[in-house]
């Protein structure tokens, strides 16, 4: 009759073969992998389309997006610029470069439905908030030189300029005032400004439409950049459509799809005002 002590004995000489087994099939495929690298490498012009796709689909694996967001001082965390000071109070943050930027000037490609995401966890209670209404807004930065693509996040007493916004942008796309014109192809310069909230002042974002002569505003003519405005709407939106996955709550999602969103606003917005 077996011992406990064979009994030890034998299970621990069982997980060592498992585990010798284990090591051997890692090593057969990292020689495979190995293999099928050489395969590529020994072809440049393959070599050279995977160093050039060695991002895609990838972005988001460890959370990076291209966030944008206003800097408050003293309560924003995780923004350095890239020579390792902190943003100007009140400036925009664009994370991917580590860029502080004053005024910005922009097309905004989207604006995502409202859902409910769960709130931050209290300091002081140790408790997580009540799920708040957001929106998330898509739109590349026009530097002059390059176009930045970005995401940022809206709630709160920062919902109401972004409806307002977009009740603005309605008569242009709708073509109320002439030919429609599609939203990504306004040009839109964003600032900021604050608004007294429950805790004291809140950055909020302000938005302009340019406008140009005869009071018209300032759109894309270059076909090529409209065309790479257009293709950016769909990637944008793929990437909300993705986030709103993994921070929304069942609540969000029945309260957006129910067409109710009384309780939306977490501060003072009308939820009446929103224009889509």
């Amino acid at each position: 009759m077996a011992t406990g002590k064979d009994k030890l004995k034998a299970t621990a000489e069982k997980l060592k073969s498992e585990t010798a087994e284990s090591q051997r099939k890692e090593e057969k495929t990292m020689e495979e992998v190995k293999r099928d690298l050489a395969t590529v490498q020994g072809n440049p012009e393959l070599a050279k389309m995977y160093a050039e796709s060695a991002s895609v689909g990838a972005d988001n694996l460890l959370g990076e997006m291209p966030l944008l967001k206003i800097y408050t001082a003293n309560k924003t965390k995780n923004a350095e610029l890239a020579d390792g000071t902190r943003p100007n109070d009140g400036w925009f943050f664009y994370k991917p470069t580590q860029q502080q930027f004053e005024t910005i000037t922009a097309h905004i490609l989207t604006i995502s439905r409202g859902f409910r995401a769960e709130g931050m966890v209290n300091q002081k209670t140790g408790k997580r908030d009540a799920p708040k209404f957001n929106q998330v807004m898509g739109g590349v930065i026009d530097t002059g030189d390059r176009l930045l693509p970005f995401v940022m996040y809206f709630t709160g007493l920062k919902l109401q300029n972004l409806w307002d916004f977009g009740k603005e942008a309605g008569k242009y796309t709708k073509g109320k005032v002439g030919l429609p014109i599609p939203m990504f192809a306004l040009t839109v310069k964003m600032s900021t400004d604050t608004v007294e909230g429950s805790y004291g002042p809140v950055w909020v974002v302000k938005f302009e439409i340019v406008k140009g002569e005869n009071d018209m505003p300032v759109v894309v003519t270059d076909p090529q950049v409209f065309g790479t405005l257009r293709r950016g709407v769909v990637k944008l939106e793929d990437m909300i459509a993705s986030i709103i996955d993994a921070k929304s709550t069942e609540e969000a999602v029945e309260t957006v799809e129910t067409g109710d969103p009384a309780e939306a606003p977490t501060e003072q917005v009308s939820p009446d005002d929103i224009p889509f």
